[in-house]
């Protein structure tokens, strides 16, 4: 922390130094000590769903094959058409194919996420020529904001919101001054963010930056004729979207390739578009964060859509903006943000939303429209407070009656509250004796945080924030602009401490349920061929950590449908067939067998998850069942030509064996999607050179 003491206030430096990006990696560690010190694992969908194809990548590449076919998840996926995986993602494949995926290298890509972020943010706010402080500020908030501490647990949101603001740094270069290089740039940056982030947040960016791109064409003044700006403007955007098109040919095509065979390839229904929204109510965490933890029936949606807050300094100057006069950039982002709000509420904006909107039916949790909105907040105050710093003897009144109006509202909370809590004796209070009886450390967190009531966390939070009010109305008083990144940093890292236990850290450590991933078996062996009730299972406990445990244990099928969020149409029929009708499970047999001859004799030769070879004996006619989702680009071949699979039963795929001894090849190859996969990676590397070598104009930021 010593570092930010070094620093000049009036500083204006536009590049991203190592000293900036060491002091935000600290404070990233601090303020996310539970997870940065591994000391609790990311709890629920981190490890049930989001890390099971990544283990499977890394588990795949180190033994030499090619991650196309995911077997272990409700009977098999074509892994490069899952779109929560970070597939396409060329972190995700570094590290698999690296050190490799586990309990560790998961917790820290989401931290590096985090940070990436929080740099972005810092870059992004140098295009308005704001000072340092200010920039350091803003990338602090939106790295730490209530999106963030929500959502540690879903991968794909973390990683969305890292390339979100270099993404619009990128793209307001190329809007500004165009040149191949940044066309070149903003490829590559907007692939990362397409091949990262949840398809909400791409839906949802769609009509963002088609809003930026029309924006600063209209605000663009530079002596040309209208006519004129929207041909360059179309010529250069067609040049970056051309660049990005070719980088995005195997995603495309990946995604292309399973969306006529994937249960969520529709559009969902107009109830359940309207689920898990960032309502109202849940506003009340811009100043009161903590309260979102509790009282469900108040908030009335998940706890990891309500957290909106992206600190006390941000907010006050956000109110400043909402209520003065505002710049045109601060104009538009505080519609984009509003309007983003509206889309979050769910309600009557998103069901209008639905009907007229394309693509926004296929958004099913509302709450992440609202990384939009934080983060068009975020820069809208932090425009207002470099004002501040620019113009003091102007704002000083304001923010000044704004402040002690915040300190009133805050006051009255931390009374009113208290008091209810007292009168009602729902309180933490009442539970020391309690609490303190509790075995152990762990254990006393634990009932500590369970024994918090709803009065209790808006008194709590409210001291906390009449504490920060003190020390800013100080720093901005006496004109101690030096003390604002520390009352900032004070200020997100409790924020931060204190709902991560209600919303990111799980009981055990990551050491735990190391510990549990570590009893899979190495690499990709053959399967058992045995019978399903035989395959291994793990306790209620060790479930509750890693999720279900065929997604680890090397063997083939799950008696029930695993919750994923990759499921095909003839995947979802076998599970509910054999709800009514078990022998269609065909549980009492081995994930090969053969049909229609109880006498023949297998001997499994080679395993892959791409490819299979079986030497069978048959007395007659008869069929050799796989069981995996049938699903196209699978061939069989009996020593001859490959020749399309054919199905068998409901979901699984079969080949043809005739009398005697043969050997039968299954193999997976979608020719398209390698080739696709192969354009890609090539085009990423020519890409990257490219940006790095290709001479041009420094950047301009005004």
């Amino acid at each position: 922390m010593l570092y930010f003491y070094s620093m000049q206030f009036n500083t204006n430096s536009k590049r991203l130094s190592l000293n900036t990006i060491v002091f935000f990696a600290v404070v990233l560690f601090i303020a996310f000590l539970p997870i940065s010190s591994f000391l609790f694992f990311l709890k629920n969908d981190a490890f049930n769903g989001y890390f099971p194809p990544k283990f499977f990548m890394s588990e795949s590449i180190h033994s030499g094959f090619l991650p196309l076919w995911n077997p272990y998840i409700n009977y098999g996926i074509p892994q490069y058409g899952d779109m929560s995986s970070g597939y396409w993602s060329p972190i995700t494949w570094l590290v698999a194919s690296t050190v490799g995926y586990n309990a560790y290298t998961l917790t820290t890509e989401v931290l590096l996420y985090i940070l990436l972020g929080g740099l972005g943010m810092y870059q992004l706010t140098g295009y308005w020529k704001l000072n340092r402080t200010v920039r350091i500020i803003a990338g602090l908030s939106f790295m730490c904001s209530g999106f963030t501490i929500g959502h540690l647990q879903h991968f794909n949101w973390l990683s969305g919101a890292a390339f979100l603001p270099w993404s619009l740094y990128c793209f307001l270069q190329l809007q500004q001054h165009y040149s191949f290089k940044k066309a070149v740039t903003a490829a590559l940056s907007f692939y990362m963010f397409i091949a990262s982030a949840h398809p909400g947040i791409i839906i949802s960016a769609v009509y963002f930056f088609i809003a930026v791109m029309l924006f600063v064409l209209f605000k663009k003044d530079d002596g040309l004729p209208l006519q004129k700006k929207i041909f360059n403007a179309v010529k250069h955007n067609s040049i970056f979207i051309a660049l990005l098109l070719l980088l995005c040919a195997g995603m495309i095509i990946g995604y292309a390739d399973i969306l006529p065979h994937f249960v969520r390839s529709e559009k969902i229904s107009l109830s359940s578009s309207l689920s898990n929204p960032t309502n109202l109510q849940s506003w009340v965490s811009i100043l009161f964060p903590l309260s979102t933890v509790k009282n469900d029936s108040f908030f009335n949606t998940d706890i990891s859509m309500r957290n909106c807050y992206f600190g006390l300094l941000l907010f006050i100057f956000f109110i400043i903006a909402l209520t003065g006069k505002k710049t045109s950039w601060q104009k538009f982002l505080l519609g984009t943000g509003i309007v983003f709000a509206l889309l979050s509420s769910g309600g009557i904006f998103k069901t209008f939303a639905y009907k007229f909107i394309p693509l926004i039916g296929y958004v099913r949790l509302n709450g992440e429209f609202r990384i939009f909105s934080m983060f068009c907040f975020i820069v809208v105050a932090a425009i207002s407070l470099n004002q501040f710093f620019e113009q003091k003897d102007i704002y000083k009144k304001k923010t000044a009656w704004i402040l002690n109006t915040i300190s009133i509202v805050t006051v009255i909370t931390v009374i009113t509250f208290a008091f209810i809590a007292i009168i009602k004796r729902d309180s933490i209070i009442f539970r020391l004796t309690e609490i303190m009886a509790s075995a152990g450390l762990p254990g006393k967190l634990k009932a500590a945080i369970d024994g918090l009531s709803f009065y209790d966390c808006l008194w709590i939070q409210g001291l906390v924030q009449l504490a920060l009010l003190l020390l800013i109305k100080y720093s901005l008083g006496k004109d101690k602009a030096k003390l604002l990144i520390p009352i900032v940093v004070a200020d997100i890292v409790i924020a931060s401490l204190l709902n991560i236990p209600f919303t990111g850290a799980g009981k055990a450590s990551v050491k735990d349920v190391q510990a549990v991933l570590n009893t899979s078996p190495h690499g990709i062996p053959a399967p058992a061929m045995q019978p399903l009730a035989m395959n291994d299972t793990l306790t209620t406990d060790a479930k509750g950590l890693v999720g279900d445990w065929s997604m680890y244990n090397k063997q083939i099928g799950t008696k029930e449908a695993v919750p994923y969020p990759i499921a095909l149409h003839n995947m979802n029929a076998y599970f509910e067939l054999i709800k009514t009708n078990p022998r269609k499970a065909y549980a009492d047999q081995p994930f090969l067998f053969v049909s229609g001859d109880s006498s023949s004799q297998l001997i499994l030769e080679h395993y892959s998850p791409n490819s299979i070879n079986v030497k069978a004996t048959c007395n007659n006619n008869c069929s050799l069942v796989l069981k995996q989702n049938y699903y196209p680009h699978w061939f069989y071949s009996d020593g001859q030509k490959m020749s399309p699979i054919d199905s068998f039963g409901i979901s699984f795929m079969q080949a043809p064996l005739h009398k005697g001894t043969q050997t039968i090849r299954f193999e997976f190859d979608p020719a398209v999607v390698k080739w696709a996969m192969l354009i890609s990676l090539a085009l990423f590397i020519t890409y990257a050179v490219l940006a790095v070598f290709i001479k041009t104009k420094p950047p301009d930021l005004s």
